[in-house]
């Protein structure tokens, strides 16, 4: 039936019930009234961006098209009509697509590419309005300009925590940019492994039948999951101030290992060979050191893949067979390394009285902030790893359990046959929230003065004036990072699920 014929039809009842349009369009009041709140919302937001939009169009100093050839300028008649009529325009449209949406006239693929439409018509006087104001910006605000030939300057500052890089206040902001991407990796990187361990051990800690051990987990993690993260950073970096001596009592371990509570020095690991040619920069000799640490665990998951080829072995002939394999992968990679790299000791200079004037020569550092930084966000994340264990365990039907015990398998053998692996079904999407939360929450290294490249950014910011630039640089990092490691995440979860139960 076509709107023509509904229409008629309409008409007839009309002339039998003169009074059906009153209490059609009072049902429809009464019926809609929400929806009615929200076009009037929405009327009055698009009516304000399409006329501050529209202005920036006007033919004068204060537009757009002054500033580009391929926009048109528009008079201020034409603007006073468009700013009356787009926005009741865009109302109707929209408040028609969404009525006739929400009445089910379409099926489930023309409703999907209708809403898809309707949005991007309902988004269109916000798009607008950002793209000329950014336009304007970019030319009348010089805080606005996107390009990045700030950071090839000097910054004209220096970094607390450059470990293991060496920076000097003449290099380019893009390296100190660099070093910081790499202080954050470095901390998220060993809070991930750590918290994950510690909250694995936690998680199955709480469900133990121990109820020393069940309570002292329960303890752990209601007092530290109630704990925000800034006071934990506090707390931990005032906590080492304390228990770590003073820079002028220092411990000092076989002349090899100097700790206080500014620093702790250890020997420089110098990687003195190439993969990529008899002579490479501190990269290359970085990914040949990481080609050599792989090289034994490969050779250990090929030989564990052939001693499992027909199936896990848990005798004890498998597990000393186990051993060895462990023991062997340990020697060889001694033996690598011992080849590959060369040892620098740290050496404490003074070359005058006073406490100033102390140094080392050699060697490298982590500072306190590093350390605290680490300690916080491993133990807040691993509150919330332990409380996706346990749940995750939980989850698991009895029957598992109870046909792992009926097969004669021990306490360890079940968690580690049977419950983990069945566990990590649903424990992997809930982690890869909380490792993308420990990525996150680095950002407040700035508070203890880790330089990070949030901290780093800042200052950037602070000594160019090009904010807008440099925090989106800062963004899509972060999202770089965040898609990295969901991709991970995803990966794993894809490993995981593919075997269906």
């Amino acid at each position: 039936m076509s709107y023509i014929d509904v229409f008629q039809d309409y008409l007839i009842e009309v002339r039998r019930k003169p009074d059906k349009p009153f209490h059609d369009v009072r049902d429809f009041l009464l019926n809609n009234w929400l929806f009615i709140i929200f076009c009037y919302c929405y009327y009055r937001l698009s009516a304000n961006f399409l006329g501050q939009a529209l202005l920036l169009l006007q033919d004068g100093p204060g537009g757009v098209p002054q500033f580009y050839t391929w926009i048109f300028a528009l008079t201020d008649s034409a603007i006073n009509v468009l700013s009356f009529w787009l926005p009741i325009l865009f109302t109707l449209v929209v408040f028609s697509g969404i009525y006739y949406l929400q009445i089910g006239r379409f099926n489930p693929k023309e409703s999907d590419r209708n809403s898809q439409y309707l949005s991007l018509v309902a988004l269109t006087p916000f798009v607008l309005y950002f793209i000329l104001q950014l336009l304007y910006l970019n030319h009348t605000d010089k805080s606005w300009y996107f390009n990045l030939e700030f950071m090839d300057e000097e910054t004209g500052f220096q970094l607390s925590n450059d470990w293991p890089w060496e920076t000097d206040m003449e290099d380019s902001r893009w390296q100190f940019y660099a070093v910081g991407i790499s202080n954050a990796v470095r901390v998220v990187l060993i809070s991930i492994l750590f918290c994950t361990i510690i909250g694995t051990f936690v998680g199955v800690a709480r469900l133990s039948n121990n109820l020393l051990l069940s309570k002292l987990a329960e303890v752990y993690v209601e007092f530290f999951r109630n704990m925000p993260l800034v006071v934990q950073l506090f707390f931990w970096l005032t906590i080492l101030g304390d228990i770590l001596p003073k820079h002028n009592e220092m411990w000092v371990l076989w002349d090899w290992f100097f700790i206080s509570n500014r620093t702790i020095q250890f020997p420089t690991i110098i990687v003195d060979f190439c993969f990529f040619g008899s002579s490479c920069d501190p990269f290359r000799n970085l990914i040949s050191f990481v080609i050599v640490v792989i090289i034994p665990f490969v050779v250990l998951h090929v030989a564990t893949r052939r001693l499992d080829r027909d199936g896990v072995d848990d005798s004890d002939e498998g597990l000393r067979q186990r051993m060895y394999l462990w023991v062997g992968t340990l020697l060889l990679l001694s033996l690598l390394l011992k080849w590959s790299v060369d040892i620098e000791q740290p050496v404490l200079v003074q070359p005058n009285p006073g406490y100033a004037s102390w140094y080392f020569e050699g060697g490298e550092e982590i500072s306190s902030p590093f350390i605290a930084l680490m300690i916080g966000l491993t133990i807040y994340t691993s509150v919330q790893v332990a409380e996706i264990v346990r749940g995750s365990i939980q989850s698991l039907p009895r029957g598992q359990v109870e046909a792992a015990i009926s097969l004669g398998l021990s306490p360890f053998q079940r968690l580690r046959l049977v419950i983990l692996p069945q566990a990590l079904r649903s424990m992997i999407p809930p982690l890869n929230n909380q490792y993308l939360n420990c990525w996150k929450n680095s950002s407040l290294a700035m508070i203890i003065s880790f330089s990070d490249h949030f901290s780093v950014t800042s200052t950037i910011v602070n000594n160019s004036g090009q904010a807008v630039p440099a925090f989106i640089m800062l963004l899509i990092t972060y999202q770089i990072g965040s898609m990295l490691i969901s991709a991970i995440m995803n990966y794993l979860n894809s490993r995981v699920t593919k075997v269906k139960i």
